[in-house]
């Protein structure tokens, strides 16, 4: 498995790379506090490389040599930090692979990876797009968030006990206030562990332009060759619509 330095501690990250030089966008993937790297990937990895888009998901706990984080660990004001600094590295190591499109990287987070998600994002206006999926506003980050702050995705479900949707609620409205783009997701039957079966459908709805969400950037790609719903690298390549209502050409 490969390696990257953030710091002095090596991380592991698993990836699944789409065929062929590139170079191609690439989604960061952040696992929940279970530690869990392959359960989303290994779902949604082959279906996103078949687009063209690699997913790389870091073992970012290896920054601070954690297995699984109970709420004292990350809530303790040093885990959370660290393992932040260890998704900045990855997105690092990321723009200087061969192959990967290094304008044209976004990330997924899961549960606590979808709130470091918000955090990595909120401290990187380059990056294309944040997808966070039955996570939520890191306390203390509110202030941070501006007009600059990357797109961001909310998916949640409405039956989540672990993270209750108010506070995908809670992120809406202030990346609204704040001025930031963003659209939400809500999935009335879907609980915090996203069922195997819907975790697939879920994001591929969030990037495929016959849902709503991303109606919006495939409409300004519409004038450009071969665009389509089934063409993936057009959410990375225009996001200058994405979120605001009524905008339907540009």
């Amino acid at each position: 498995m490969e390696t990257f330095l953030s710091g002095k501690e090596p991380v592991r990250v698993e990836r699944y790379e789409p065929a062929g030089a590139g170079p191609h966008p690439a989604l960061l993937m952040a696992h929940g506090s279970g530690g869990p790297v392959s359960y989303c990937l290994n779902r949604l990895g082959p279906q996103l490389a078949a687009f063209g888009v690699g997913v790389h998901a870091p073992h970012y706990f290896d920054k601070t040599h954690t297995s699984r984080a109970a709420a004292e660990v990350i809530l303790d004001g040093q885990h959370f930090p660290e393992w932040l600094r260890a998704l900045e590295d990855a997105v690092s190591d990321l723009r200087a692979r061969p192959g990967v499109d290094a304008r044209r990287i976004g990330v997924l987070g899961v549960s606590l990876g979808a709130y470091l998600s918000v955090a990595l994002g909120i401290g990187d206006p380059n990056m294309r797009l944040v997808i966070e999926l039955s996570g939520g506003i890191p306390p203390g980050w509110e202030e941070r968030v501006s007009p600059a702050t990357p797109p961001v995705l909310l998916l949640h479900g409405v039956q989540d006990a672990v993270v209750p949707v108010s506070e995908a609620y809670k992120l809406q409205r202030l990346l609204t206030e704040r001025g930031a783009r963003c659209q939400a997701e809500i999935f009335p039957h879907e609980n915090h562990w996203i069922s195997a079966h819907a975790l697939p459908k879920l994001v591929m709805s969030a990037v495929n332009s016959s849902g709503n969400t991303y109606k919006f950037v495939f409409s300004c790609a519409r004038s450009r060759p071969n665009a389509s719903p089934e063409n993936f690298h057009y959410l990375w390549m225009d996001n200058s619509c994405f979120g605001r209502p009524g905008v339907t050409n540009c």
